[in-house]
């Protein structure tokens, strides 16, 4: 077991193991002043801060401090301030098992290293070190041949990056719908996908669809469907929504309506229209769980835990192959 100073990362953005570099700017009290006391050639454990469980996740990155600058930014109001500017080099993956809080330092005497490759066969696990997920699509060609594939930004050069797995007769097209969704939530939340933070990040993509159709139902909001704190859904339901809301929008100006009026006509015609195409009840609790999974394509389902291991397992550790 190490013992060494644990770094909170509230972006969830991590250094890939093995050399790979990050630049971050560091308040003085939120993190700067720890770095700058442990040292330039120092090792540091960066673990992504969970917003929506408001926890520290145990699993991250050992890094090593390679430069550390200070330099004076602009804060949201205008006012000067000092601010750190930290490199930080990828080591290896590894967690803490216990945390000690130490004046303004936050320590662990327990940290094991991990090395996921090799566990890879018992516990296969998705990296977000190194690059950030910004989006997914699920194509469909047949029950087996469900090609799944998440894509983002390399944080070291800037380039495109992406992984496919292929669920075919492994689950159904709306399940690898949800999983595509889950797989970014939980890489942008902890930079780890695991079968827990992924089954946890499919019953919270799910929630908040659900949610999504609520809204949109009740406030007549089309322009609410699908959004999430991963990002934007792409389906049938939230397609047809934004087609047509901006067609409707446009008749409305046409015909001489102000802003407002288009817009809240607009707003009337489209909820109308996706209800008739997509034959919702007025049953107000059915009628959401119909939006997900016959308008969405969503189907959040709770599979056996060897499914999700597999599901992992068809996708490559990292984007990098």
């Amino acid at each position: 077991m190490l013992s060494m100073l644990v770094l909170p990362v509230a972006n969830g953005i991590l250094p890939r193991p093995q050399g790979g570099r990050i630049t971050g700017m560091f308040l003085l009290d939120h993190g700067g002043r720890q770095l700058n006391e442990v040292g330039i050639g120092q090792d540091i454990l960066a673990c992504p801060w969970n917003i929506n469980d408001e926890n520290l996740y145990p699993v991250g990155v050992i890094a090593r401090i390679v430069n550390i600058t200070e330099e004076v930014a602009a804060d949201e109001h205008g006012s000067q301030i000092s601010v750190l500017v930290v490199t930080l080099e990828g080591r290896e993956h590894a967690r803490w098992h216990s945390l000690n809080s130490t004046s303004s330092y936050l320590m662990s005497k327990s940290v094991e290293r991990l090395n996921f490759k090799e566990m890879r066969k018992e516990y296969p696990v998705i990296s977000g070190a190194g690059w950030q997920p910004e989006g997914g699509y699920t194509e469909f060609r047949g029950n087996s041949d469900i090609p799944v594939t998440i894509y983002g930004v390399d944080l070291k050069t800037g380039q495109r990056v992406s992984m496919t797995g292929n669920l075919g007769r492994l689950v159904t097209q709306e399940q690898a719908h949800t999983i595509e969704h889950a797989i970014i939530r939980a890489l942008k939340s902890c930079c780890l996908c695991t079968p827990r933070t992924l089954i946890e990040a499919m019953a919270q993509e799910t929630t908040e669809l659900k949610k999504t159709v609520e809204l949109s139902i009740k406030y007549t909001l089309p322009e609410v469907l699908g959004q999430t704190a991963s990002g934007s859904c792409g389906n049938p339901m939230t397609n047809l929504a934004q087609f047509y809301l901006a067609k409707e929008f446009a008749d409305n100006i046409q015909a001489g309506n102000n802003l407002n009026q288009a817009l809240t006509q607009a707003r009337r015609a489209t909820m109308s229209q996706l209800t008739d195409d997509l034959g919702l009840t007025m049953n107000s609790g059915l009628r959401v769980m119909q939006g997900l999974k016959k308008g969405m394509s969503h189907d959040d389902t709770l599979l056996k835990l060897d499914i999700y291991k597999k599901v992992i397992g068809r996708f490559p550790f990292e984007p990098w192959g």
